[in-house]
């Protein structure tokens, strides 16, 4: 995958506007971008751009009436060359590898806490501060409540999961027990 559609332009575009020092903006304009784009209430809008039946210059003019003065002119050239060669429908996932460089430049880390009730403040700045002592990171902390873990805490980040749930302790005690008496 080291050649994939969206690490191509992710990393153009990143390497660009890392050079240029407009990454923080641009990481902004390319999410919001990627967000309308993905909404289903954009999906005619998203079949003219990726229609091969609409010329590229009549494409470009939409994109530039729309977006021009709401985005930079480095996004909005971007948002052409993606669309130009039939690329604007790899959008969020460009967008997402673009997203994975700028936090790992910016040493970002993104974590899913999963618990049955919402975290209280003094508990959510708890875990944070934990969670940057031990990774090195700055966290943005994402927060899901799911009933059937029972209690405890399961932590998302990356490819690993840290479970601390009670579900999950349960069904360890009920694989003890089960093989014991087999």
């Amino acid at each position: 995958m080291a050649n994939s559609v969206e690490n191509v332009y992710g990393t153009a575009l990143f390497e660009l506007c890392d050079e240029q020092g407009t990454l923080d903006g641009t990481y902004q304009e390319l999410t919001e971008v990627s967000n309308i784009l993905s909404d289903p209430a954009q999906a005619e809008f998203m079949e003219m751009l990726s229609s091969p039946l609409i010329p590229f210059e009549d494409k470009q003019k939409v994109l530039s009436q729309v977006f021009t003065g709401r985005l930079s002119d480095t996004a909005l050239d971007f948002l052409c060359v993606v669309t130009q060669k039939g690329r604007i429908r790899d959008l969020p996932a460009i967008a997402q590898q673009f997203k994975q460089m700028y936090y790992d430049k910016k040493n970002i880390l993104e974590v899913t806490a999963t618990t049955v009730q919402p975290l209280s403040e003094s508990l959510r700045k708890k875990l944070v501060q934990k969670l940057e002592g031990v990774s090195g990171k700055s966290i943005i902390l994402h927060e899901k409540q799911d009933k059937s873990i029972l209690g405890g805490i399961v932590l998302r980040y990356g490819n690993t999961q840290i479970d601390s749930s009670v579900r999950t302790k349960l069904d360890k005690i009920k694989a003890q027990i089960d093989s014991a008496i087999v």
